[in-house]
This record gives C-alpha cells, sequence and structure tokens, in this order.
C-alpha cells in the first residue's frame, strides 16, 4: 500500500503536530535534545540498566548461537 504525496504531507503534518504537544519541541533538534534529556535521565535513574543489560545478553547469546549454526563456513579456516 504506497501513499501518494498528499497523504504522506498529511501523516508528516500529524507527526510533527503529535511530537510539537508530547514534548513541546518546534524543532526536530529540539526533539532530539528533548530525548536526550529523557533517556539521560532515566539511566540516572537506574531504570534502564536492567534493560540494557538484558539486551546486551540476549544479543551476544543470538550471535554465538548463529555462529555455532553456521560453523561449517569457518571451522575449517581454523582447522588448518
Amino acid at each position: 500500500m504506497a501513499f501518494n504525496q498528499s497523504e504522506k504531507n498529511e501523516i508528516e503534518k500529524i507527526v510533527k503536530s503529535e511530537i510539537k504537544s508530547f514534548l513541546d519541541s518546534q524543532t526536530v533538534k529540539q526533539f532530539e535534545n528533548k530525548m536526550l534529556e529523557l533517556i539521560s535521565k532515566e539511566i540516572e535513574r537506574g531504570k534502564l540498566e536492567k534493560n540494557v543489560r538484558d539486551l546486551i545478553a540476549k544479543s551476544m547469546k543470538d550471535f554465538y548461537e548463529y555462529l555455532w549454526m553456521n560453523r561449517s563456513v569457518w571451522e575449517s579456516k581454523i582447522k588448518k
């Protein structure tokens, strides 16, 4: 389902108004600064630490699992 230009403009207008009302931001830079400020406050409170730790652990597990499943590609190069 492709959007035509007028639909894209309308969606952009809605998103901008939502960002403005949610974070009281007029520009993208103000939005970025406000988001960084909110994230840093959450990190200071320690709320994100557990989530980040869980995400990193899952990513590392998935990475090594992927390597193990595709070991035929790299195993022969190690056994020289």
